[in-house]
């Protein structure tokens, strides 16, 4: 059980991650022809450009990763969660994956 909540943080972090760079990465407005930031853009756009269209921008800011991440962290959350059989209310779950989501920015800075 152990195992398979260790892969599914694992899988989900470094996406999220991927997510939260890409974010950040347009907010401070770095070179796209950076090889980094075309991978980056590369995974992450099958998600995103979909949920661009539902999701507009604010002032320069792609809201739409920021919701993208914030979603993947909970499902994350939540199938954790339910693999190790720990009751949590909705409240709850939604509060513990925005503290993964400013533990992740807390530590990218």
């Amino acid at each position: 059980m152990t195992a398979t909540v260790f892969l599914i943080q694992t899988v989900f972090g470094f996406y999220i991650l991927a997510v939260v760079l890409r974010f950040l990465l347009q907010w401070v407005r770095a070179d796209f022809y950076n090889p980094l930031v075309q991978f980056l853009v590369h995974i992450t756009n099958p998600p995103l450009l979909p949920l661009r269209r539902i999701v507009p921008g604010y002032r320069g800011l792609d809201l739409a990763s920021v919701v993208l991440a914030f979603a993947l962290q909970l499902a994350e959350v939540l199938l954790v969660t339910l693999l190790l059989d720990r009751n949590a209310g909705l409240g709850g779950l939604l509060l513990l994956a925005v503290a993964e989501l400013l533990k992740l920015l807390i530590n990218i800075y």
